[in-house]
């Protein structure tokens, strides 16, 4: 998948190919992150480390995007222009879930006299801004869906690839990889765990985080593709096993910072170098469902499980509890569904129209992979 289709057929064959053992792991890691913040939904299912979905999500975002975009910004496309297009993936249902966030917000709030402090962070968060400490608990910089901090600092590793990395030597970009790398080692021991990003007092963890594990992915990419990795066979139910045992294993506290640093710098590395030992293929039924629905359960979790949670507070106080974990696994099916149905027939349309129109506003050619098949789905915990 190194080289890009500029024809329309070969542009139809390359979106029906797919990293697809990536496409697996996408949807593991988003409904690991699901069950770990609503334990009690789920329980006794647990993933304990699913935390840890965030650093994997940022290793194949920077495999993806380098495989898709390096050979385009060597060329003659423009930061802008690669910028928008990422904007317009993410956008339809990052406004989705900030709508129903915001009137959660509202909602929970109502009472505290955090009225203008909600109407902030609505406006800012529209346009994928941190809100700074205005009075809500903990600082958070998405008051209203905290996981979108992955998705903003995301865009920041997007906009630091195309200006500059994206023309930086492999030498050099390792350099820097390799010592942010350390930074997240060292922090990981000292504190214990890798559990941070998502509110103002730990947010140089965030930025560490994406900056070691997006541009370790470009590494990857890079090395595969001028073939100093091997291209050997490997069972998928490997790397998707390790990857799940990763998430899921419960780590005693004591070791647990250690544990992490090992996952992000040694076995997530090792998971997305066997992942993509194999060409594109491709996608069959269940690694397209879950590579196209990992995106929109994984930025609409905290609204849609939130309303369950206080849903059955209202109705029972133990009612939640007492239908774990079918309550939660029924929630998250039907969350599937609906990810899936709204992506075919709604969000993939308008991201259509979206490019075009951009292509028409700013005089640039319109992205020919709009249903993404190449694996350039967002991600992000």
């Amino acid at each position: 998948m190194a080289e890009v289709g500029t024809g329309a057929e070969e542009s139809a064959a390359q979106r029906s190919r797919s990293y697809h053992i990536l496409d697996i792991l996408r949807g593991i890691a988003a409904m690991s992150v699901v069950v770990l913040h609503f334990p009690q939904a789920f329980a006794p299912i647990a993933a304990p480390g699913a935390y840890l979905a965030v650093d994997l999500f940022f290793a194949m975002s920077g495999f993806v995007l380098a495989n898709a975009y390096d050979a385009k910004l060597a060329g003659e496309m423009n930061a802008g222009a690669f910028l928008r297009a990422r904007v317009i993936r993410l956008l339809p249902f990052y406004l989705v879930a900030l709508l129903l966030s915001t009137i959660e917000l509202a909602y929970f709030y109502r009472h505290d006299g955090l009225g203008m402090a909600v109407a902030l962070s609505t406006v800012l968060n529209f346009f994928m801004v941190p809100v700074p400490p205005v009075g809500f608990p903990d600082n958070p910089l998405f008051p209203g869906n905290f996981v979108a901090w992955t998705l903003a600092f995301e865009l920041l590793a997007n906009i630091i690839y195309a200006v500059s990395v994206s023309r930086l030597s492999s030498q050099k970009l390792a350099i820097g990889v390799g010592a942010s790398g350390a930074a997240v080692a060292a922090i990981a021991i000292v504190r214990g765990n890798l559990n941070g990003g998502a509110y103002w007092p730990d947010v140089h963890l965030a930025v560490l985080r994406v900056l070691f594990s997006f541009f370790l992915g470009v590494l990857v990419f890079r090395a595969r593709a001028t073939g100093r990795l091997p291209a050997i066979s490997i069972p998928a139910i490997v790397p998707i096993g390790i990857a799940t045992l990763a998430l899921a294993w419960p780590v005693p506290a004591s070791v647990r910072g250690a544990a992490d640093a090992v996952v992000v710098l040694a076995i997530f590395p090792l998971v997305l170098i066997a992942a993509t030992a194999r060409a594109p293929r491709f996608s069959r039924r269940i690694d397209r469902l879950l590579g196209d629905v990992s995106y929109p359960i994984y930025v609409l979790q905290i609204p849609v499980f939130s309303a369950l949670v206080l849903g059955a507070a209202r109705l029972s106080p133990h009612l939640l509890q007492a239908s774990a974990p079918w309550i939660g696994v029924a929630v998250l099916a039907a969350l599937c569904a609906g990810s899936w149905l709204l992506a075919q027939r709604w969000e993939v349309p308008l991201r259509r129209r979206l490019s075009i129109w951009a292509g028409r506003a700013f005089g640039s050619e319109p992205d020919r992979q709009p249903s993404q098949r190449t694996g350039q789905r967002p991600t992000g915990p």
